[in-house]
């Protein structure tokens, strides 16, 4: 049986996404993944806040933002 298996069986284990987005405070930057809202150019963005698994992110001079899902960050550059 794999790990990824054994975890998902286990019922308090939980997603070391949601972990690292408990603790992460707002002015982190993040990166999309590149299948991600391909018309945007701008990659890296500024983490603002978190509701319904849905991450708010703005661009670093501010004048805008976007709302993307938790599977929309491209974790491993974090």
């Amino acid at each position: 049986m794999s790990g990824v298996k054994q975890l998902k069986e286990v019922p308090y284990a939980q997603d070391p996404t949601a972990s690292i987005l408990k603790h992460m405070s707002p002015g982190v930057h993040l990166r999309l993944r590149e299948n991600v809202c391909r018309q945007v150019r701008e990659r890296e963005w500024i983490f603002n806040g978190i509701e319904n698994n849905l991450l708010f992110l703005i661009h670093e001079g501010g004048a805008y933002g976007l709302i993307v899902g938790i599977q929309d960050i491209d974790w491993d550059q974090f």
